[in-house]
């Protein structure tokens, strides 16, 4: 599976109204730093192929929710989607593994991870993709008294390249840009990237956003943020 990601909004100061869209191509742009990835868990068991589902040569998968304490303790853990013949494997796999605490402002917070569990019968056997689902990225927090940060109401997934996806290439694409009070982007600009032949995709993607616009004492006014879309890729 390939799947880009939206980050949440990572910068957020307040501009004059925008200028004109300038989403051109940068030759010179510098590299994105690598996006941080919360900790994967340990003693990841392999689920068990079920034996009459890998006699017949059926594949299978399972989409899971696992709920973690503060402690790194597993509290729950339960199916999303899936055959039922692979979903208890799944669960009794994932109830081995020993997930780490996450912190959040420096403390400890309950974590929630959303799991795919791939059957191959031509692998014959199940491998784990884990996706940090909660906590979320925090909004910007804008310092000036009055002020209140722009909300994203609608961003759709950018697709990869096409020469991003035969290089199987993955990173990252920062745009600055100024949420406007009409609630629409305008002033796109990369400014780092670490996967450029996907760069246009992620500037159109970014120009179909709708945001709820940024308030100051009560009214719209335009802001200029940077967001991040991470590509990656699940094999």
């Amino acid at each position: 599976m390939i799947k880009a990601i939206v980050a949440a909004l990572i910068a957020c100061n307040l501009v004059v109204p925008a200028r004109a869209d300038q989403s051109g191509p940068q030759s010179d742009l510098p590299r994105c730093p690598t996006a941080p990835t919360p900790p994967l868990p340990d003693n990841m068991v392999r689920p068990k192929y079920p034996k009459d589902a890998l006699r017949s040569g059926r594949a299978g998968k399972v989409e899971l929710r696992a709920i973690v304490a503060p402690n790194g303790k597993l509290k729950d853990a339960a199916v999303i989607s899936g055959d039922p013949e692979f979903s208890q494997s799944s669960i009794t796999a994932i109830r081995r593994w020993h997930f780490r605490a996450v912190s959040k402002r420096g403390h400890p917070v309950e974590t929630i991870y959303k799991i795919q569990v791939r059957f191959s019968p031509l692998l014959r056997e199940a491998n784990s993709d884990v996706e940090l689902e909660s906590p979320q990225i925090e909004p910007p927090r804008v310092s000036e008294p009055g002020m209140v940060a722009p909300k994203v109401l609608y961003q759709p997934e950018p697709e990869f390249s096409e020469a991003s996806r035969k290089k199987g290439e993955q990173g990252n694409v920062d745009i600055a840009l100024v949420a406007g009070t009409d609630g629409l982007p305008h002033d796109l600009k990369v400014t780092c990237s670490s996967i450029r032949d996907s760069n246009q995709n992620a500037i159109e993607a970014v120009k179909q956003w709708k945001f709820a616009p940024a308030t100051k004492d009560g009214k719209p006014v335009p802001i200029r943020i940077e967001v991040e879309v991470s590509f990656k890729m699940y094999h």
